[in-house]
Protein backbone atom coordinates (compact mmCIF):
# COMPACT_ATOMS: atom_id res chain seq x y z
CA UNK A 1 0.00 0.00 0.00
CA UNK A 2 2.30 2.51 0.73
CA UNK A 3 5.82 3.56 -1.26
CA UNK A 4 9.38 3.21 0.54
CA UNK A 5 8.24 1.47 3.63
CA UNK A 6 10.78 0.89 6.40
CA UNK A 7 11.46 -1.85 8.75
CA UNK A 8 13.31 -0.75 12.05
CA UNK A 9 12.95 -3.77 14.04
CA UNK A 10 13.99 -7.18 13.23
CA UNK A 11 16.03 -9.92 15.16
CA UNK A 12 18.26 -12.90 13.87
CA UNK A 13 19.30 -15.77 15.58
CA UNK A 14 22.23 -14.03 16.86
CA UNK A 15 19.49 -13.04 19.26
CA UNK A 16 18.73 -15.68 22.03
CA UNK A 17 15.38 -15.63 20.69
CA UNK A 18 16.17 -15.33 17.03
CA UNK A 19 15.62 -18.47 14.07
CA UNK A 20 16.85 -16.99 10.59
CA UNK A 21 19.96 -15.56 9.19
CA UNK A 22 20.12 -12.06 8.19
CA UNK A 23 20.56 -13.14 4.69
CA UNK A 24 17.06 -15.08 5.04
CA UNK A 25 15.64 -11.99 6.50
CA UNK A 26 16.90 -9.60 3.92
CA UNK A 27 15.39 -12.15 1.30
CA UNK A 28 11.84 -12.09 2.59
CA UNK A 29 11.74 -8.34 3.42
CA UNK A 30 12.98 -7.70 -0.32
CA UNK A 31 10.19 -10.24 -1.74
CA UNK A 32 7.42 -8.38 1.18
CA UNK A 33 8.39 -5.09 -0.58
CA UNK A 34 10.64 -3.03 1.99
CA UNK A 35 13.00 -0.32 0.62
CA UNK A 36 14.74 0.00 4.10
CA UNK A 37 15.62 -2.22 7.19
CA UNK A 38 17.54 -2.58 9.91
CA UNK A 39 18.83 -6.08 12.31
CA UNK A 40 18.37 -4.95 15.77
CA UNK A 41 19.89 -7.89 17.50
CA UNK A 42 19.04 -8.35 21.40
CA UNK A 43 21.64 -6.80 23.83
CA UNK A 44 19.83 -7.44 27.17
CA UNK A 45 22.78 -5.83 29.55
CA UNK A 46 21.45 -6.94 32.66
CA UNK A 47 21.93 -11.10 31.04
CA UNK A 48 25.00 -10.17 29.85
CA UNK A 49 26.89 -13.29 30.85
CA UNK A 50 23.65 -15.39 30.82
CA UNK A 51 23.04 -15.00 26.64
CA UNK A 52 26.90 -15.01 25.86
CA UNK A 53 26.45 -11.16 24.68
CA UNK A 54 29.83 -10.68 23.82
CA UNK A 55 29.76 -13.26 21.20
CA UNK A 56 25.93 -13.22 19.88
CA UNK A 57 26.76 -9.08 19.24
CA UNK A 58 30.38 -10.11 17.35
CA UNK A 59 28.39 -12.87 15.91
CA UNK A 60 25.35 -10.37 14.92
CA UNK A 61 27.41 -7.73 13.48
CA UNK A 62 29.28 -9.93 10.90
CA UNK A 63 25.63 -11.18 10.06
CA UNK A 64 24.55 -7.97 9.20
CA UNK A 65 27.83 -6.46 7.42
CA UNK A 66 27.58 -9.88 5.10
CA UNK A 67 23.90 -9.40 4.35
CA UNK A 68 24.66 -5.52 3.42
CA UNK A 69 27.81 -6.81 1.07
CA UNK A 70 25.17 -9.65 -0.38
CA UNK A 71 21.75 -7.73 -0.84
CA UNK A 72 22.53 -3.91 -1.06
CA UNK A 73 22.11 -3.28 -4.29
CA UNK A 74 18.40 -4.49 -3.75
CA UNK A 75 17.70 -3.18 -0.09
CA UNK A 76 18.96 -0.35 2.61
CA UNK A 77 20.73 -2.19 5.04
CA UNK A 78 21.11 -0.54 8.43
CA UNK A 79 23.20 -2.38 11.48
CA UNK A 80 21.52 -2.08 14.77
CA UNK A 81 21.53 -3.49 17.93
CA UNK A 82 18.33 -3.40 20.52
CA UNK A 83 19.76 -2.39 24.01
CA UNK A 84 17.58 -3.83 26.54
CA UNK A 85 17.90 -2.43 30.08
CA UNK A 86 20.77 -0.13 29.06
CA UNK A 87 20.72 2.45 32.17
CA UNK A 88 20.60 -0.89 34.32
CA UNK A 89 24.64 -0.88 33.79
CA UNK A 90 25.48 2.46 31.70
CA UNK A 91 29.25 1.10 31.90
CA UNK A 92 28.65 -2.43 30.45
CA UNK A 93 26.65 -0.64 27.87
CA UNK A 94 28.45 1.90 26.93
CA UNK A 95 31.88 0.09 26.59
CA UNK A 96 29.81 -2.48 24.33
CA UNK A 97 27.76 -0.20 21.88
CA UNK A 98 31.64 1.54 21.27
CA UNK A 99 32.83 -1.95 19.71
CA UNK A 100 30.80 -1.75 16.47
CA UNK A 101 29.96 1.01 14.18
CA UNK A 102 26.39 1.08 14.17
CA UNK A 103 23.60 2.84 12.52
CA UNK A 104 20.70 2.52 14.98
CA UNK A 105 20.27 2.17 18.41
CA UNK A 106 16.87 1.35 19.48
CA UNK A 107 16.35 1.40 23.60
CA UNK A 108 14.18 -1.02 25.20
CA UNK A 109 12.99 -2.48 28.68
CA UNK A 110 12.15 -5.52 28.72
CA UNK A 111 12.03 -6.55 32.27
CA UNK A 112 12.53 -4.49 36.11
CA UNK A 113 15.74 -5.16 37.77
CA UNK A 114 16.58 -8.51 39.07
CA UNK A 115 13.06 -9.61 37.52
CA UNK A 116 12.10 -11.69 34.62
CA UNK A 117 11.28 -10.65 31.12
CA UNK A 118 7.00 -9.33 31.76
CA UNK A 119 6.60 -12.65 29.49
CA UNK A 120 7.78 -15.03 32.38
CA UNK A 121 5.67 -13.53 34.84
CA UNK A 122 3.00 -15.51 37.05
CA UNK A 123 0.21 -12.84 35.85
CA UNK A 124 -2.86 -15.27 37.20
CA UNK A 125 -1.22 -15.11 41.16
CA UNK A 126 -0.98 -10.92 40.85
CA UNK A 127 -3.73 -8.88 42.11
CA UNK A 128 -4.28 -5.72 39.84
CA UNK A 129 -2.96 -3.96 42.89
CA UNK A 130 0.00 -5.92 41.51
CA UNK A 131 0.21 -4.90 37.95
CA UNK A 132 -0.06 -1.53 38.62
CA UNK A 133 2.64 -1.81 40.66
CA UNK A 134 5.13 -3.33 38.56
CA UNK A 135 3.79 -0.47 36.02
CA UNK A 136 4.43 2.08 38.12
CA UNK A 137 8.29 0.80 38.06
CA UNK A 138 8.13 0.06 34.32
CA UNK A 139 7.66 3.46 33.49
CA UNK A 140 9.68 4.92 36.35
CA UNK A 141 12.20 2.97 34.25
CA UNK A 142 11.26 4.35 31.09
CA UNK A 143 11.92 7.92 32.48
CA UNK A 144 15.22 6.91 33.24
CA UNK A 145 15.97 5.09 30.10
CA UNK A 146 14.97 8.21 28.09
CA UNK A 147 16.90 10.87 30.16
CA UNK A 148 20.01 8.20 29.77
CA UNK A 149 19.68 8.99 26.08
CA UNK A 150 22.08 6.70 24.55
CA UNK A 151 19.83 5.35 21.71
CA UNK A 152 18.10 6.78 18.83
CA UNK A 153 14.42 5.39 19.12
CA UNK A 154 12.39 3.92 22.09
CA UNK A 155 10.71 0.88 21.50
CA UNK A 156 7.28 -0.52 22.39
CA UNK A 157 6.59 1.74 25.33
CA UNK A 158 3.38 -0.37 26.63
CA UNK A 159 5.54 -3.58 26.38
CA UNK A 160 4.06 -4.69 29.45
CA UNK A 161 0.70 -4.69 28.15
CA UNK A 162 1.17 -7.25 25.69
CA UNK A 163 1.28 -9.75 28.30
CA UNK A 164 -1.51 -8.17 30.68
CA UNK A 165 -3.99 -8.01 27.93
CA UNK A 166 -2.77 -11.76 27.07
CA UNK A 167 -3.49 -13.27 30.33
CA UNK A 168 -7.32 -11.57 30.51
CA UNK A 169 -6.57 -8.39 32.73
CA UNK A 170 -8.43 -6.39 30.41
CA UNK A 171 -9.54 -4.20 32.69
CA UNK A 172 -5.65 -2.00 33.14
CA UNK A 173 -6.46 1.80 32.80
CA UNK A 174 -3.26 3.06 31.57
CA UNK A 175 -4.08 6.85 31.95
CA UNK A 176 -3.10 7.03 35.24
CA UNK A 177 0.35 7.33 33.50
CA UNK A 178 -0.29 10.01 31.21
CA UNK A 179 1.79 12.39 33.14
CA UNK A 180 4.73 9.90 33.08
CA UNK A 181 4.75 9.23 29.55
CA UNK A 182 3.99 12.82 28.54
CA UNK A 183 7.68 13.72 30.47
CA UNK A 184 9.25 10.66 28.54
CA UNK A 185 7.97 12.28 25.32
CA UNK A 186 8.59 15.54 26.66
CA UNK A 187 12.56 14.21 27.04
CA UNK A 188 12.51 12.32 23.92
CA UNK A 189 12.05 15.38 21.78
CA UNK A 190 13.85 17.49 23.68
CA UNK A 191 16.85 15.59 22.96
CA UNK A 192 15.93 14.56 19.71
CA UNK A 193 15.16 10.92 19.38
CA UNK A 194 12.19 8.94 17.95
CA UNK A 195 9.64 7.05 19.28
CA UNK A 196 8.80 3.41 17.65
CA UNK A 197 5.51 2.03 16.59
CA UNK A 198 5.77 -1.40 17.19
CA UNK A 199 3.60 -3.69 14.76
CA UNK A 200 4.04 -6.71 16.39
CA UNK A 201 0.93 -6.11 18.75
CA UNK A 202 -1.36 -6.52 15.85
CA UNK A 203 0.31 -9.89 15.38
CA UNK A 204 -0.40 -10.75 18.81
CA UNK A 205 -3.81 -11.25 21.38
CA UNK A 206 -3.37 -7.61 22.15
CA UNK A 207 -4.10 -6.72 18.61
CA UNK A 208 -3.07 -3.37 18.51
CA UNK A 209 0.02 -1.64 17.84
CA UNK A 210 2.94 -0.65 21.19
CA UNK A 211 2.54 2.09 22.17
CA UNK A 212 -1.13 2.39 20.64
CA UNK A 213 -2.75 5.19 18.37
CA UNK A 214 -3.52 8.02 21.37
CA UNK A 215 0.46 7.85 22.65
CA UNK A 216 1.22 8.26 18.80
CA UNK A 217 -0.77 11.58 18.41
CA UNK A 218 -0.16 12.32 22.64
CA UNK A 219 3.70 12.49 21.06
CA UNK A 220 3.53 14.15 18.06
CA UNK A 221 1.01 17.16 19.76
CA UNK A 222 3.75 17.85 22.27
CA UNK A 223 5.96 18.36 19.18
CA UNK A 224 7.53 14.73 18.48
CA UNK A 225 8.88 15.00 15.00
CA UNK A 226 10.78 11.40 14.51
CA UNK A 227 8.61 8.39 14.07
CA UNK A 228 10.53 4.72 13.08
CA UNK A 229 7.83 1.41 12.65
CA UNK A 230 9.29 -1.59 13.59
CA UNK A 231 7.73 -5.29 13.23
CA UNK A 232 9.81 -6.74 15.78
CA UNK A 233 9.93 -9.82 13.34
CA UNK A 234 11.65 -13.05 14.78
CA UNK A 235 10.86 -15.01 12.05
CA UNK A 236 10.75 -14.70 8.35
CA UNK A 237 7.29 -14.77 7.98
CA UNK A 238 6.94 -11.45 10.02
CA UNK A 239 9.28 -9.01 8.27
CA UNK A 240 7.43 -5.83 7.26
CA UNK A 241 4.24 -7.48 9.21
CA UNK A 242 1.87 -4.57 10.18
CA UNK A 243 4.06 -1.70 8.64
CA UNK A 244 1.36 -0.83 6.19
CA UNK A 245 -1.12 -0.50 9.57
CA UNK A 246 1.73 1.55 11.38
CA UNK A 247 1.86 4.22 8.26
CA UNK A 248 -1.55 4.75 9.05
CA UNK A 249 -1.97 5.66 12.29
CA UNK A 250 1.42 7.94 11.71
CA UNK A 251 -0.56 9.70 9.29
CA UNK A 252 -3.65 10.13 11.24
CA UNK A 253 -1.64 11.45 14.29
CA UNK A 254 -0.33 14.21 11.86
CA UNK A 255 3.40 12.36 11.01
CA UNK A 256 4.15 13.36 7.20
CA UNK A 257 7.48 11.64 7.55
CA UNK A 258 9.11 7.92 9.00
CA UNK A 259 12.72 8.39 9.80
CA UNK A 260 15.56 5.87 9.94
CA UNK A 261 18.99 6.47 10.92
CA UNK A 262 22.42 6.28 9.15
CA UNK A 263 25.51 6.75 11.48
CA UNK A 264 22.98 7.43 13.97
CA UNK A 265 21.57 10.81 11.93
CA UNK A 266 18.19 10.56 10.98
CA UNK A 267 17.20 10.35 7.72
CA UNK A 268 13.17 11.31 6.93
CA UNK A 269 11.44 9.65 4.68
CA UNK A 270 7.92 11.02 3.05
CA UNK A 271 5.21 8.52 3.94
CA UNK A 272 3.22 8.14 0.84
CA UNK A 273 0.99 5.68 -1.18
Amino acid sequence: MYKNKIDLHMHTSSSFDGNYSAAQMCESAIKNGLATIAFTDHFDVDFYERHNLEFRQKSSYEDIISAIEKFSYEIRILRGIELGQPAYDVELTEKSLARYEYDFVIGSIHNLRQMPDFSELDYPNLTQDDIYSLLDKYFEEELILAKWNGFDTLAHLTYPMRYIVQSGRFNTDLSRYDDITDEIFKVLISNGKALEINTSGLRQPIGKTMPTENYVRRFRELGGELLTLGSDAHFTEHVGAGIDKGYEIAERCGFKYATYFKDRKPVQVKIEK
